[in-house]
């Protein structure tokens, strides 16, 4: 009997057909695998991933799934399920590899003993990272293999196989996905749903595999090679890997992925679908040679249409020279190695290859439905805690003078780089903001604040803050805690003792770490975030305090506070017009967007208004209080 309310991802019935969003099908690929074990970190654009198959595990909670601290210990936690001869599921952004890369380069040499797939979701154009990394240059690296799918059926089928591909041949696999392929909608059809019951599952006690001393790993490193040339030689008869060639076309496009998409609809809108020749790559490395090498022997030109950086254009050429192939081999002088492909840019880099016009580029705009948007910069969200805290910091900062320094870190805050508050100077990597300013306190004269949220701290701030105590660094380092990884879905972390399943946990609190790093008690601050005497109090007397100071600032998401509290009443604020003498402190310094000028005086957009009550306090005048 199927429950009422069931997804249709969770259906147990094959065949059945709907739509769904790439990560869904990502994640009903993986459950219908046979997952034992999957974790993660959430990461835009992948998040959703887990999440799904969280809600999977809800209605059949017959595998393991967990949000870790990190994505190197997600990426543990699956290699050890692996090693237990488990079907293991890793999932991350592409930036996450960067944290699981120590244990990944690793790992690779010893492959898989149950199936272990990797996940990494690329972002091109930077749509919600600090980098657009082309992460099949880390699978090259590693000598691991990397899969990669043009549509939202394809992603279900090609995950789902590789669980199946990597038991086979005993190694790592990784898929690499991008935004455009995670957050799209399309078709679905659903598979069987694998079953491993029948496995046991204990540790495979091979000290030679999975203990790399030197000895070890020399060894485990020319089964490594071994197993790639394997591999090399499979890669020609991958089943989601297709040449097409067409009698009499001298032209060859090779690609994969979203691009692989592109480019068929741009060779329809051409109508060019029939007089070139493709070859469409579901194995991306190792490189399918004898395919490539059959498409060579085809053609007189071939382009090559991929995202960032030139991976298989420079494998194509070099195949191409140590073949003394004389074929025009082209790619990134038609197509940009920076941002996304489009529809539009696949049509001008292909026409532009082909030395055509195209026919599209001069084609009249219709500007009847064109409206100028207003240019809306990313804020905070109205009633967010944060802004409290970035507000009371800029007041003394005012107040007291100097130089200060604000080293800032991966987060919804990061947005307080804009105006009007102004208070992130720096902005690396997950957890860098510790570590910065521990270096920038070396040479800066003047205070130097680190500012990291709740969820950053436990994934990587920790080691930082252990070395201001070890090091006896002058920073303050303000934990920006609003009970939630707020920045890619509000997801629970170690200090909210929830699980991803939504079962209750153990609450990790914040200040016992902090203490436990050896910062004192009396340099120790908990704060209310939205208390903003209490706020600019403690930020006054961490400021005249020597040596490591930490202040948690506390108060849950407002957008998480409405989503648990839906009954909340919420009792807006309102301007006394009588008082409001048009400073614009509250506009101009503070910044919610639940604050507006209207006929040229402040006003509340009410239905925005979270009824914080913080900008009663950032009145100079007293003229904003709650409505009646």
């Amino acid at each position: 009997m199927e429950k009422m309310g069931k997804p249709f991802y969770v259906l147990d019935k094959a065949n059945s057909k709907g739509v769904v969003l790439g990560n869904e099908a990502l994640a009903r690929g993986i459950f219908e695998a046979g997952v034992q074990v999957a974790a993660g970190y959430p990461g835009t654009p992948s998040s959703e991933i887990m999440e799904t198959l969280a809600e999977i595990h809800n209605f059949y909670p017959i595998f393991d799934i967990e949000w870790s601290t990190n994505e190197a210990v997600g990426f543990q936690v699956a290699l050890g399920a692996s090693m237990c001869g488990a079907r293991a599921f890793a999932c991350m952004k592409h930036v996450g590899l960067n944290v699981a890369a120590d244990s990944f380069m690793t790992a690779t040499y010893a492959g898989a003993n149950g199936g272990f797939v990797l996940l990494s979701a690329d972002d091109p154009n930077c749509y919600s990272s600090q980098n657009e990394q082309d992460n099949r240059i880390y699978g090259m690296h590693a000598l691991c293999p990397i899969f990669e799918a043009i549509n939202v059926q394809e992603a279900k089928d090609i995950v789902k196989y590789a669980f199946d591909f990597s038991e086979e041949f005993e190694s790592l696999v990784m898929m690499r996905t991008t935004t455009r392929l995670n957050h799209a909608r399309g078709d679905l059809t659903l598979g069987e749903i694998k079953r491993v019951e029948e496995r046991e599952y204990n540790f495979d006690k091979d000290r030679a595999r999975w203990t790399f001393l030197p000895s070890n790993a020399r060894v485990q490193r020319v089964k490594q090679l071994e197993r790639y040339e394997i591999l090399r030689q499979f890669s020609d008869k991958f089943p989601y890997t297709k040449l097409s060639i067409n009698d009499g076309a001298k032209i060859g496009v090779i690609s994969s992925g979203i691009p692989y998409s592109y480019v068929n609809d741009a060779l329809l809108k051409l109508e060019l679908a029939n007089k070139i020749s493709s070859l469409k790559l579901g194995m991306v490395f190792p490189q399918p040679e004898n395919l490539i090498l059959e498409l060579f022997e085809n053609t007189e030109k071939i382009v090559i249409v991929e995202e960032l950086d030139p991976f298989l254009e420079d494998f194509t050429k070099k195949l191409a020279f140590e073949h003394g192939v004389n074929v025009k081999i082209e790619g990134k002088k038609y197509f940009p190695r920076n941002g996304e492909l489009n529809l539009n840019k696949v049509v001008n880099g292909l026409t532009g290859f082909l030395e055509i016009p195209n026919p599209f580029i001069d084609l009249p705009v219709d500007t009847r439905y064109l409206h100028k948007a207003s240019p809306r910069p990313p804020v905070l969200c109205p009633g967010c805690s944060h802004r409290n805290t970035f507000y009371a910091l800029k007041l003394i900062e005012q107040r007291l003078g100097g130089k200060w320094v604000y080293a800032g870190d991966i987060g919804c805050y990061t947005l307080a780089a804009y105006k009007p508050l102004e208070a992130i100077d720096t902005c690396i990597c997950m957890g860098a903001s510790i570590g910065v300013a521990n270096g920038i306190t070396k040479l800066h004269k003047g205070p130097v604040l680190a500012l990291i949220g709740d969820s950053t701290f436990f994934h990587t701030g920790i080691p930082g803050l252990i070395d201001a105590v070890y090091n006896q660094n002058d920073i303050i380092v303000i934990i920006l805690d609003n009970s939630a990884t707020a920045m890619t879905g509000f997801q629970p972390h170690p200090g909210t003792g929830m699980k991803i399943t939504g079962e209750p946990g153990t609450r990790v609190p914040l200040e016992q770490i902090v203490q436990g790093t050896g910062i004192q008690e009396d340099h120790l601050w908990i704060i209310d975030s939205n208390d903003l005497e209490e706020s600019t109090e403690a930020i006054k007397e961490a400021i005249n305090t020597k040596g490591p100071c930490v202040i948690i600032s506390r108060h849950i998401c407002a957008l998480l506070d409405q989503r648990i509290h839906r009954d909340k009443k919420i009792i807006p604020v309102e301007i006394d017009a009588d008082k409001c003498n048009n400073c614009m402190i509250c506009i101009s310094n503070f910044g919610c967007p639940a604050l507006t000028v209207k006929d040229e005086k402040v006003s509340v957009i009410q239905n925005q208004c979270t009824g914080c009550g913080v900008c009663i306090s950032v009145c100079p005048n007293d003229a904003i209080q709650f409505s009646e």
